[in-house]
């Protein structure tokens, strides 16, 4: 059986990320790099879906074709706002997202920080999200892109969007160019990658 070593990652307390909740002109709020009151979490991996001594168990071959070769990885459809994670290049478990229209481009990325708090703000206020795992940059501007969780306004701590809207194709556009993915969704993310681990945007 495949099992995934425990591992250890110094997370930032609250760091300001990149995405936005202004996607009107679909680009990401410019990175701020301080982080602020830094602390160290010890997170256990685990795995999404079920495994046998055989290996993974597939999803679908169609969506595999998608995924990395890595031991852990993950694979994005813009269009179709979903995506993957994938095990020894076998999709294991797909999620719905609400992503952006025009970011990020189609090309393979290395996961690169992972914030369990961050936060956003553009023209419409402050927003925050957990489980921010960041695999690229914007193309406009800079800012960090990466999966997270549904955000909700700092004002009140209302959702930014309903989570049962979370994979509408009519929503796509509603983010800046991060990956909006529920709550659930995003601890399996989270778990599931680490920093290097590979995201392929397909298209």
């Amino acid at each position: 059986m495949l099992v995934r070593r425990l591992v250890l990652l110094a997370v930032a307390g609250w760091a300001m990320s990149s995405c936005g909740a202004d996607p009107a002109p679909d680009v990401a709020v410019a990175e701020a790099p301080a982080v602020m009151n830094e602390v160290t979490t010890t997170v256990a991996v685990t795995v999404p879906a079920p495994t046998t001594t055989a290996g993974p168990v597939e999803i679908s071959p169609e969506l595999s074709a998608g995924c990395p070769d890595t031991p852990h990885g993950a694979a994005v459809d813009r269009d179709r706002q979903r995506a993957w994670l994938c095990d020894q290049g076998i999709a294991v478990y797909e999620f719905p997202f609400t992503g952006a229209i025009s970011q990020p481009d189609p090309g393979t990325y290395a996961v690169y920080a992972k914030d369990m708090n961050s936060s956003s703000t553009s023209s419409a206020g402050r927003s925050d999200m957990t489980h921010f795992v960041a695999f690229t940059y914007g193309k406009f501007r800079g800012a960090r892109i990466a999966f997270h969780s549904v955000p909700t306004w700092h004002r009140d701590g209302t959702l930014v969007q309903p989570l049962e809207s979370v994979g509408d194709p009519a929503r796509r556009g509603e983010s800046a160019g991060c990956l909006r993915v529920v709550p659930d969704d995003a601890v399996q993310v989270w778990d599931w990658l680490a920093v290097g681990d590979e995201v392929h945007v397909l298209n």
